[in-house]
C-alpha cells in the first residue's frame, strides 16, 4: 500500500505541475506583453487575478479543497505584512487563495531563475538575495514603499521550507523590521494539513483539505526596531496556537 501511495503521489503531482505550466506559461507572457505596454501599474491587477482566480484554480484541479477560519478578522481595505508557516510547494497557492486583496509576495532570488516561474516572479514579486547586504537593505526600501502606496505584502518568516521535523523553524526580522518601519499591522496566517497533501521532501502530491487559521491581526503602530525579538515571539506564539 504504501508503495503504490508512493507512485500516485508521484503521478499526481505530476498532473498538478502540468496543469501549473500550463496556465503559467501563457500567463506570463501575457504580464509581459501587458506591462511592457502599459507600464508598472498593471501589475497589481495581475497580481490580484493570480491570487484570486489563479491560485483557487489550481488547487480545485489539483481536488485541494480550502477551509478558512477566521476571515472575518481581516480587513479587506487594510494593508497589511502577511506572515505564515512555510511547509510545501503549494503553499503560496493556498495562501494567496486565503487573502482578500492582491498581495506582492517577497521572494528569494533562487526563484527568479525556475522557467516561466521566475520570470513571472521578476515581474510581480519582491526578490531579494538574503546573502547579500546591499540586496536586503534595497528590498527592505521597496517593501517600505509598497506598503506606503497601499500595496500588502506576503513574507514566509522562516525563510524557506520547513524540513526540520518542528512545527516552526527560527523566523528572520525581516517581515517584522518592514511592518514597524511602516508602522502597517501583522496578520497571522497558519497553514495546517499541508503535509498530507504535499510533502517538503520529494515529488509528491495528494487530493485533501488544507485549513488556513486567521489571527488577529497585530497593530505595529508606536513599536521601533527594538521591538522586533518580542514581534516576532508573538506571531510565533499565534501559529504555535493551530500547529500540532
Amino acid at each position: 500500500m504504501y508503495l503504490l501511495k508512493r507512485i500516485f503521489g508521484f503521478v499526481w503531482a505530476l498532473w498538478g505541475a502540468f496543469w501549473f505550466l500550463l496556465i503559467v506559461i501563457p500567463l506570463t507572457l501575457v504580464y509581459a506583453i501587458l506591462l511592457s505596454v502599459g507600464g508598472k501599474k498593471y501589475s497589481m491587477p495581475c497580481v490580484w487575478i493570480n491570487c484570486h482566480i489563479i491560485s483557487p484554480l489550481l488547487l480545485k484541479i489539483m481536488l485541494i479543497k480550502l477551509k478558512v477560519f477566521g476571515a472575518e478578522k481581516i480587513d479587506a481595505k487594510a494593508t497589511y505584512v502577511f506572515v505564515a508557516n512555510h511547509l510545501s510547494q503549494i503553499d503560496i497557492l493556498a495562501g494567496a487563495s486565503a487573502v482578500p486583496h492582491p498581495i506582492r509576495f517577497l521572494a528569494k532570488a533562487e526563484t527568479k531563475y525556475i522557467p516561466f516561474f521566475g520570470f513571472m516572479v521578476r515581474m510581480l514579486a519582491i526578490v531579494v538575495d538574503r546573502q547579500n547586504k546591499e540586496s536586503r537593505e534595497k528590498s527592505y526600501r521597496y517593501m517600505a514603499e509598497s506598503l506606503k502606496k497601499g500595496e500588502s505584502l506576503f513574507i514566509y518568516p522562516e525563510g524557506t521550507r520547513n524540513r526540520t521535523g518542528q512545527p516552526l523553524k527560527e523566523f528572520k526580522d525581516g517581515a517584522f523590521r518592514v511592518a514597524i518601519m511602516a508602522q502597517v499591522p501583522i496578520a497571522v496566517q497558519t497553514l495546517t494539513g499541508m503535509l498530507e497533501v504535499n510533502s517538503p521532501e520529494g515529488l509528491q502530491l495528494y487530493p485533501g483539505t488544507v485549513e488556513v487559521h486567521w489571527s488577529e491581526p497585530i497593530d505595529t503602530r508606536g513599536m521601533t526596531l527594538a521591538d522586533v525579538p518580542a514581534l516576532k515571539e508573538k506571531v510565533k506564539t499565534e501559529m504555535l496556537k493551530h500547529l500540532p
